[in-house]
């Protein structure tokens, strides 16, 4: 396909982005539509690491909302990239997390990832999954933006090292 040909099809695809600000923090919303959608088959959500713990029950309420109105799966990426992680560090993928694609490995990986809307069974964190765990220990919490925002707060706050210790960690 000529480049100006795939230019104009990314051109066709629709982007929305949501955001529920309340005093339990910042849930965001994504959602992209391909050119032939009228119904997204897919969304996002997402909160700061630094949030605090009641940003869980407000995620998890708006989930629970959402399945009552349509069947909805919950696919947790957080485990995908948690086990994703521990394979590489031990040795079974490559640097690029390459390795068991097309396998029953993947299958199962993958089958994991889709987990209850139940606040209780993501709260229990039963793979340790470091980032959770943050935010299920934080009481105070900080309700900021995301990206160079978080990255300011953090670095204001004095805690880049223990980020960029954290960061290596999961690398």
């Amino acid at each position: 396909m000529p480049s100006s040909e795939k230019t104009k099809s990314f051109a066709e695809y629709r982007s929305y982005y949501f955001e529920l600000r309340t005093k339990n923090g910042l849930t965001e919303a994504n959602m992209i539509f391909s050119p032939s959608e009228k119904h997204s088959g897919e969304f996002s959500l997402r909160f700061s690491v630094l949030s605090p713990k009641a940003i869980i029950y407000q995620t998890f309420e708006i989930l629970s909302k959402l399945n009552a109105s349509i069947p909805i799966k919950v696919y947790d990426t957080e485990i995908s990239n948690h086990i994703y992680r521990q394979l590489r560090k031990d040795g079974l993928l490559t640097q690029n997390f390459e390795g068991i694609e097309n396998t029953d490995k993947e299958k199962e990986i993958n089958q994991r990832c889709y987990v209850p809307i139940d606040v209780a069974v993501f709260s229990a964190n039963e793979l340790s999954i470091h980032k959770r765990q943050l935010v299920l220990n934080n009481d105070k919490g900080e309700i900021i933006e995301s990206g160079s925002d978080t990255i300011d707060f953090i670095e204001k706050k004095g805690q880049l090292d223990h980020f960029i210790y954290w960061v290596k960690k999961e690398l």
